[in-house]
């Protein structure tokens, strides 16, 4: 964003963090607040602390640097925050719930989090960290949501490591869908409205994954590997107590499936011509996006043993050489298939946002090592990303407003306020953790609007 765009923006920037004075807690840390946001979307070649203090004349460096290494606030309330406002405008019953990693480069061993790993995003295995995302999804717009820091095992298990990068105590390693899953619960459990749960198929793949959605009374459409394995009819399950013992008297311990599954590749190359329907799934910026899709209904194999039944989906492009992708959907069956290929198609959203949280917001662009400084980094760079949605939607409400306004009859939608929910239940927090999050604190409005006006006298 150019100089004159933002300075054009500033009032609305300032008043929308003014509602977050409350959760920063001390007033210089709202000013340190409205200078990074700032900074962030001013751009430059690196948004780093000493950069965005330069660009927005904030002072000296070492307070900002502070500020999001070590300040005292917390950024879950932040997000919190951020994610009611979002609601007030992008809520939809309907919604999808989209679930995908990135990754940050990084040279040597201190950055937390940091070792040789695979990045999609790199598209290689490189020294980095790995962030896991969530971001939501309506026919109003979207935005990213939440994040989570991937922690190697060998970095949980490391104390000396974690103490000097700043792991709190009670973090334990978990794997990308298990970060995933515990972003889904926690938005659950607060209320926030949506039907449906998308990922790529390291989400699709994971048994925890699928069966923590299910549990969450959730609909999923997620990818799936070529190598998955599925019934195509339902196989027999011998519980162990039913097994005859072995030879040699031992009682079985295991069940046992009647029959071999095969794999989600050869279940679909056995497919008719007439299995597969044309579908326009999407309005590309290139035009309508068209594929062919056909879909079985099977079992998965979760670790040896079959799921419910639900349907195995597979996507064709059109051209001489087609590319196959294959999802799965646990879906009603009066559900139709085209419902579930627009539901897919939602995945390039969080691919975007996340794209422009690291090009407009220098999500990416941090220097920190530790634990709070990430985590505080990433909590500004999404809050930046979100004005910017609201931004675009308000603008696009307006351009909306003035066209009915020249037709006749025009009348404006009444607005939707949602009602997220502030009382978590136990019982669906612990799908993910098995513990319930801290409680949240709620500024009052006359403190809220006290701190604005402080600022504002500044």
């Amino acid at each position: 964003m150019d100089e004159q765009q933002l300075l054009a923006l500033k009032p609305e920037l300032d008043r929308f963090l003014d509602q977050f004075a409350p959760l920063f807690g001390r007033e210089e840390n709202l000013a340190h607040a409205c200078r990074f946001v700032q900074g962030l979307l001013h751009g430059g070649e690196r948004r780093n602390a000493e950069n965005v203090a330069q660009a927005t004349k904030g002072g000296p460096v070492r307070t900002l640097q502070a500020f999001i290494s070590t300040g005292v606030w917390t950024d879950r309330e932040i997000l919190e925050w951020k994610r009611d406002l979002v609601l007030k405008v992008l809520a939809d019953d309907d919604a999808v719930w989209n679930s995908d990693e990135t990754g940050f480069p990084k040279k040597g061993t201190k950055s937390v989090g940091v070792k040789r790993q695979y990045s999609g995003t790199l598209g290689r295995t490189d020294n980095c960290q790995i962030g896991v995302f969530a971001n939501y999804c309506s026919v109003r717009g979207h935005t990213l949501m939440d994040r989570r820091l991937f922690l190697p095992e060998e970095w949980a298990n490391d104390r000396d490591r974690r103490e000097e990068a700043g792991v709190p105590a009670g973090v334990i390693f978990r794997t990308k869908p298990e970060l995933a899953l515990a972003m889904l619960a926690n938005a659950v459990a607060e209320g926030v409205p949506f039907r449906w749960v998308g990922g790529d198929s390291v989400y699709g793949t994971s048994p925890t994954f699928v069966q923590g959605v299910r549990q969450l009374g959730k609909w999923y459409v997620l990818d799936s590997s070529a190598e998955a394995r599925v019934w195509t009819s339902e196989p027999q399950v011998i519980p162990p107590e039913k097994r005859p013992k072995s030879s040699l008297g031992r009682r079985c311990t295991q069940p046992l499936v009647i029959g071999e599954p095969k794999r989600v590749d050869e279940v679909v190359a056995a497919l008719s011509a007439n299995a597969w329907q044309r579908s326009t799934v999407a309005e590309g910026s290139q035009g309508p996006l068209v594929y062919e899709y056909a879909q079985v209904w099977v079992w998965f194999s979760e670790e040896g043993l079959p799921g419910p039944r639900e349907r195995l989906l597979v996507r064709r492009s059109l051209g001489q050489e087609p590319e196959l992708k294959y999802q799965r959907s646990n879906a009603a069956a009066e559900v139709t298939l085209l419902k579930l290929a627009q539901v897919r198609a939602t995945r390039w959203t969080i691919e975007e946002d996340i794209q422009s949280a690291k090009g407009e917001c220098g999500l990416d662009e941090y220097e920190t090592r530790g634990w709070t400084g990430w985590h505080h980094h990433t909590t500004l760079s999404l809050l930046a990303l979100a004005f910017l949605v609201l931004q675009r939607v308000r603008v696009g409400e307006k351009r909306a407003a003035d066209d009915r306004a020249r037709g006749p009859g025009a009348a404006d939608a009444p607005a939707r306020s949602p009602r997220v929910g502030r009382s978590r239940d136990p019982a669906v927090v612990a799908v993910a953790s098995g513990a319930k999050p801290p409680g949240r604190r709620q500024p009052s409005q006359t403190t809220t609007r006290r701190a604005a006006a402080t600022r504002r006298e500044k």
